[in-house]
């Protein structure tokens, strides 16, 4: 016979009960089950058919009645219900019966009893209160109900507690909790009075409801009837309290309680641990212990994930041998079988979560089953947190050859091993298996899956992953967002952003902080103030980490009021927010509110860390601020923190670009463990302070330990550069091709520079036509070069092409461009330029735009114009203004006016020799000596000397310097002999050099012996005697070249059939057939 499911029986709806059976008993009605059948007709296989002429076996009915007591005591239930198909048999072997099916647990068997009970006619005047109880307490036993409210009901009055209560005690295992406290009610005003066992059930409902109102009202009634003192209420009301997150409350009852059991204790241990007051939980036990109290397994089970909560790895392994002392550690069948599966559960998950993996696997290997998936979760999740990715697969793995199906717990951890180790390989093949056994549509699956392929760079697989889940929740969309935005999918990021809001998805914290980055990325303003807006009217404004996320994007799209309004109304800074706000002001240029803010947040009480140090130091040394830069090392210094690699490395980049390099060098030397990003600084510093030399020695020894990166080669090719090292630049160009560095545009830029400094413009050129991404340097930088090397009319043909090939235009470009010009004499294409600039292209001139302007007007003779220009000026110019103005004049011999510019020269820079030179140069030239004998006065009065130039040349390998005053050189006399023989040639053939020069007297025999001495002469005649004939002579010299030397290294290039390539602190001379490229623009 079927039974009724118990959702088939409605507590609130409840039918007319079907006894007692109608009192005309010619037309008996039949039920199944006790429920009435549609038509009125019964089931034929209720009950089978009675014998009215005899009961069975003959038997009288007081033999009925002994035979069914016999069997109910011995428990033969089969027989004794036989029985009761006979005639003569009483309601207290009905009641026997009835009671043997509840101890039984036989629901078919109960229920047929009932049916025979009701059909014959014992109890037509309704059921008793013994007989009624006794059903009720059999239909709750088994499980329905229905049937057991239904047989209360019929009950006329019922007046012993103990049905209130095994109904009650039903409805609460049943998982009907308002139906419990529905009948505790209808208890209450029918007048019974409820025991401590009703009182106990009833509080088990209100707690299941976590209906703290009802409760108390409870506890107060239970207060009042005098049952409070009772221990079993107390437990009860403990575990209400806990259950109703009203912890105060339990403690008060457990407090109150003057006999307490171990029930007692472990209920508010229990409590405590689930409210998550551990330390309270671990107190407890504590007093417990020490009270003599016996501990239970059920005490293990509450105060083990308190420790493990509180990381007492201490006290959980005292609790741990006591378990093992005590024997309650292990299964009471035999100790062979090995550790409780629930207590070694709990032991590895305090074990892992206080981070003692050894503790824990050997627990592990002990426990008598590791059928439960979660102790296999706890240990592979153990390793994975503790970074043992390796342990973990291999945990898996014997996991899968012991049978264990793994759940989605374990597949998620898994991944983020397989993620952790960057074995895309092994993810793919867990994809599979996850596919394969049904795991492919859970979610926190999925979003494992997402983020393994995120992680590995492998995002179109993630979106698809994301597009196929049939359910996503919000870590699904984060963990989407977050990895286009990690990926460099920002519009992506931002899309999926915009989506999920028009889905009505819930948005939390991390989805902001997912998609924020992604805003910054796009200097995306207008989601990133939606985002901002959202916040705010959430309340999640209030989250450090948001305000934080929302600083940098703020920064990065240059609002600098919202940022600074951000970080000032911020309730809560950590060291992160003024970190942030550092760099905003760094962004910003602001460096000088630096060291302010810097100084505020020690006045907060903020500790700054050594993201915020290196900060600091960046916003120094952008400023060359070496005053508050000594104060931030000095500050390192007291806290230790000098010698950490982030913080030396910072420190060393603010004293090189302060041009401290000293100080650099110091802190380089003390460092012990050194990375690449510290020998690239240094050697860097070196080479942008003209230190190319240094830089060279730092590189050998670089090579010695470390394997030179791409940045490397950017920081030393300026080196070989500024020395015009062609030889050790075409090594560096050899061994970036081998590394493979060339695809690094700054690579690839700094070898076309050096190319072109070294007055190889041919290579520069080849090397720039074969980068695939040419960029705004890349132009810029061979724009220049052909300027430099005089050849205007090919640096406006490839500024044109730039153009046309759509790239960005900005002030260095237009510099690089107005400098080819001023070196061609190309005056008229210049002004062209420069009002482009202006009008076309909104970009305002700098001084360096002026100066280009008047070197070029100066030069090609309009010194007229050049001084109007400079007088029209909108900002005050400087010295090298007036200085092109003044060379202006000289070539083009206005006395008047160089007077006049060298009073705003001296003026400016009254201390540089070389100025003074320049204005004598152009007495002398005047046949002025007077002039040339004051000036001369005026320096040497001064104490000023003119500063000693110099030149180099390097020839296998070697550089050869040559300086004016000094004749040690091995070849001195060679030199010498060779320069005698060119001064005499040029004398045969007229070509005299000019004896008016500066400073000296007019004695011939000092003029030609300072003819003789000038350093570029020196070193081209140097490279003639030891360089092999086809072979490009290449000097460099650190000042202007002078006409004596340009006009001799002409005459030698005519003389020797050489190319001189000759390259001053202004531009490159190339001389061939005693010409030069320069056509007298320098």
């Amino acid at each position: 016979m079927a039974t009724p499911t118990l959702t088939s029986v409605s507590s609130h709806l409840r039918a007319s009960p079907p006894w007692p059976p109608p009192k005309n008993t010619i037309q008996r009605t039949r039920f199944r089950c006790g429920v009435l059948t549609p038509s009125g007709h019964v089931l034929e296989a209720a009950a089978p058919p009675r014998d009215t002429r005899n009961s069975p076996n003959g038997a009288t009915r007081a033999d009925v009645n002994v035979q069914i007591d016999t069997f109910c005591r011995s428990g033969e239930l089969a027989e004794a219900l036989r029985l009761l198909g006979s005639d003569g048999v009483d309601a207290r072997s009905y009641g026997a019966v009835i009671q043997l099916c509840s101890e039984l647990i036989s629901l078919e068997a109960g229920k047929r009893a009932h049916f025979l009970f009701r059909a014959s006619g014992v109890g037509k005047d309704g059921v008793g209160s013994v007989l009624g109880r006794k059903l009720v307490l059999m239909y709750v036993k088994c499980g329905d109900l229905g049937n057991a409210r239904r047989v209360f009901d019929e009950m006329p009055q019922v007046s012993d507690v103990r049905v209130w209560t095994s109904l009650m005690s039903g409805y609460a295992k049943a998982g009907e909790f308002q139906d419990g406290v529905l009948l505790f009610r209808q208890m209450h005003c029918s007048g019974i009075r409820p025991d401590a066992h009703a009182i106990s059930c009833v509080l088990k409902c209100i707690a299941c409801l976590e209906s703290i109102a009802d409760g108390e009202v409870v506890h107060g009634y239970l207060e009042k009837l005098g049952l409070g003192v009772q221990c079993a209420v107390g437990n009860a009301l403990i575990a209400l309290y806990s259950k109703c997150v009203h912890v105060e409350g339990a403690l008060q009852v457990f407090d109150g309680m003057s006999n307490r059991d171990v029930i007692s204790w472990n209920s508010v241990i229990s409590g405590c641990f689930s409210n998550r007051w551990h330390g309270k939980a671990v107190e407890l036990f504590g007093k417990m212990w020490s009270e003599g109290l016996e501990i239970n397994p059920v005490t293990m089970l509450g105060v083990l994930p308190a420790c493990a909560e509180l990381g007492y790895e201490l006290v959980g392994r005292v609790i741990h041998g006591y378990c093992v002392k005590t024997g309650l550690l292990w299964e009471l069948e035999s100790l062979e079988n090995g550790i409780d599966e629930n207590l070694g559960s709990k032991l590895l998950y305090m074990y892992v979560k206080c981070g003692e993996l050894g503790y824990a696997r050997k627990v592990f290997d002990a426990m008598s089953s590791k059928g439960n998936v979660h102790a296999w979760n706890l240990m592979i999740g153990g390793y994975a947190k503790l970074g043992k990715f390796q342990e973990s697969i291999l945990l898996f793995e014997k996991m899968h050859d012991c049978g264990i199906t793994p759940d989605e717990h374990t597949i998620s951890c898994l991944l983020k091993c397989i993620t952790g180790l960057s074995s895309v390989r092994d993810g793919l093949v867990v994809h599979g298996y996850l596919v394969k056994f049904g795991f492919g549509a859970q979610c926190a699956v999925c979003n494992a899956l997402m983020s393994f392929y995120a992680k590995s760079n492998r995002i179109e697989d993630a979106l698809t992953v994301f597009d196929e889940m049939p359910h996503r929740d919000v870590i699904s969309w984060n963990s989407m967002i977050s990895g286009c935005a990690s990926n460099g999918l920002y519009d992506k990021a931002v899309e999926l952003f915009v989506r999920m809001w028009l889905e009505g998805q819930e948005l939390d914290s991390t989805t902001l902080l997912s998609v924020l980055p992604a805003c910054t990325q796009l200097h995306c303003s207008f989601i990133g103030r939606v985002v901002h807006g959202y916040s705010v009217r959430t309340g999640l404004i209030g989250e450090t980490s948001l305000g934080n996320a929302l600083l940098d994007m703020y920064s990065n799209c240059s609002d600098w009021r919202s940022t600074n309004k951000i970080f000032r109304n911020m309730e809560q800074k950590n060291v992160v927010s003024w970190t942030a706000m550092i760099t905003s002001y760094i962004r910003a240029g602001h460096f000088d509110k630096v060291a302010g803010l810097f100084q505020e947040m020690g006045l907060e009480g903020i500790r700054p860390d050594v993201f915020a140090i290196t900060s600091a130091l960046d916003a120094f040394a952008g400023n060359e601020s070496l005053k508050h830069g000594k104060s931030v090392h000095g500050y390192a210094i007291r806290n230790g923190i000098e010698n950490v690699l982030p913080v030396a490395n910072a420190l060393m980049e603010m004293y090189v670009k302060c041009e401290n390099l000293e100080e650099a060098r110091l802190i380089f030397d003390h460092v012990i463990n050194k990375d690449t990003i510290s020998w690239n600084t240094l050697i860097g510093g070196y080479s942008r302070n003209n230190l190319a030399n240094e830089a060279f020695t730092l590189f050998s020894e670089m090579l010695l330990q470390f394997r030179p990166n791409a940045v490397t080669m950017a920081c030393i090719l300026p080196a070989a550069a500024s020395l015009s090292s062609l030889e050790r630049g075409r090594e560096m160009h050899t061994y970036a091709v081998r590394r493979g560095y060339l695809e690094d545009n700054f690579v690839a830029n700094a070898l076309v520079d050096m190319y072109v400094k070294c007055g190889a413009l041919l290579l520069a050129r080849r090397l720039f036509d074969r980068l695939t991404n040419k960029n705004l340097i890349s132009w810029t930088i061979m724009v220049a070069g052909y300027g430099m090397h005089g050849r205007g009319r090919d640096a406006i043909a490839l500024f044109e092409q730039m153009r046309k090939n759509g790239i960005q235009l900005d002030a260095s470009s237009f510099s690089a461009i107005l400098y080819a010009c001023s070196h061609s004499g190309l005056r008229d294409e210049g002004w062209r330029f420069f009002n482009a600039m202006r009008n076309e292209h909104r970009i305002e001139p700098k001084l360096k735009h002026y100066t280009c302007m008047v070197d070029l007007l100066s030069h090609t003779g309009n010194l007229k114009e050049a001084y109007e220009f400079v007088e029209s000026m909108p900002i005050e110019p400087d010295s090298s203004i007036w200085v092109s103005l003044l060379r202006g004049c000289r070539i083009h011999r206005n006395v008047k006016l160089a007077e006049k510019v060298a009073e705003m020269v001296f003026e400016l820079e009254p201390e540089n020799t070389g100025y003074y030179v320049l204005l004598a140069n152009i007495y002398a030239e005047a046949e002025k000596w007077e002039a040339v004998r004051k000036l001369k006065n005026k320096v040497g009065g001064r104490g000023l000397r003119e500063k000693t130039g110099c030149s180099w040349i390097e020839v296998r390998g070697k550089v050869h310097v040559f300086a004016a005053d000094n004749r040690n050189h091995p070849q001195e006399a060679r030199i010498a002999e060779f320069l005698a023989d060119v001064a005499r040639r040029m004398q045969e053939e007229g070509h005299d050099p000019t004896k008016k020069y500066a400073l000296m007297g007019a004695d011939d025999a000092v003029h030609d012996e300072a003819l003789c001495g000038h350093s570029s002469k020196l070193a081209v005649s140097y490279g003639v005697l030891n360089l092999s004939e086809g072979r490009a002579i290449r000097v460099t010299k650190n000042s202007r070249v002078c006409s004596h030397c340009h006009e001799t290294a002409k005459f030698i290039s005519k003389m020797c059939s050489r190319e001189i390539i000759l390259r001053d602190s202004n531009r490159f001379h190339h001389f061939e057939e005693g010409r030069c490229s320069c056509r007298g623009y320098w």
